[in-house]
């Protein structure tokens, strides 16, 4: 059985290119090995994950993430069965939001998704963009 977890969290420290870099190779490579697909992205000193892959497998990848110290505030989004992947095209992609080129092309990305008429696809957009949203009224 397929599940999706979606989370949003504090980075306890402003991360540096290098340093989100490292994270993201760290976790694609779990996550290959794993065969959890999904999407990380990383805005003004905030994480937004969303993770698919089979049950027990993103069930042990969301508890490591949520004991890992770099995060405080983990909230889960969603966390529900799927009968299919979203991101399985995607191949566990990241994205640091720094400028409006960037932001265009994530928006791009999540267009493409919202086209895909999938209602769970259709949240985790509304959710992405509602979580940029939120941060750019912050700064």
């Amino acid at each position: 059985m397929l599940k999706t977890i979606c989370y949003i969290s504090d980075s306890c420290q402003e991360e540096s290119l290098h340093a989100l870099k490292n994270l993201y190779s760290k976790a694609k490579k779990n996550n290959s090995k794993h065969n959890i697909t999904g999407v990380l992205i990383y805005y003004n000193k905030n994480f937004l994950q969303v993770l698919e892959g089979d049950k027990i497998s993103v069930d042990a990848t969301f508890k490591r993430i949520s004991l890992d110290t770099r995060h405080r505030n983990v909230f889960k989004v969603i966390n529900i069965n799927i009968p299919q992947r979203i991101f399985e095209d995607y191949n566990f992609g990241f994205t640091i939001v720094n400028n409006s080129k960037e932001l265009n092309e994530l928006y791009e990305y999540l267009e493409w998704l919202r086209k895909a008429d999938n209602t769970l696809a259709n949240k985790v957009v509304n959710m992405v963009e509602n979580f940029i949203a939120q941060k750019k009224e912050s700064v």
